[in-house]
């Protein structure tokens, strides 16, 4: 495994594991009314999604350099199209937990959003510098 890869991971971990804490003591501190009883699996959900946008953008950019920018946009795009489908259809099922589940989704997107960011410029300095 690349060492870019194994750094990614080691610092994803991190976070989730830090996310998870703040996700517990909502839970817990929280009344239930205002936290979505599906908090725990975004976390997971924004983990794995994540994880599986940075390799496949990694893998890319291993091959090509320089289509670094198509590669972004187009994974950037295929997420957010499955994320606004997995917004909807949990929404319109359950309404009762639609304003919940919407801002937990976006606070969740934000924090792994800028991760993901953050690690991509990091790789595609790297990548072109060779």
């Amino acid at each position: 495994m690349n060492n870019e890869v194994r750094l990614f991971l080691r610092q994803l971990l991190l976070l989730a594991s830090l996310t998870g804490i703040a996700v517990i003591g909502l839970l817990f501190l929280s009344p239930p009314q205002y936290v979505s009883p599906v908090l725990p699996f975004i976390l997971i959900f924004h983990t794995a999604a994540t994880l599986i946008s940075f390799l496949f953008i990694h893998k890319k950019i291993q091959q090509a350099p320089q289509k670094f920018v198509n590669v972004y946009l187009a994974n950037t795009t295929i997420k957010l199209l499955l994320y606004l489908v997995i917004l909807m259809v949990y929404s319109l099922n359950f309404l009762y937990d639609a304003v919940n589940f919407i801002i937990s989704f976006f606070i969740m997107y934000m924090i792994f959003t800028v991760f993901e960011v953050i690690h991509l410029v990091k790789l595609n300095k790297g990548a072109s510098s060779r």
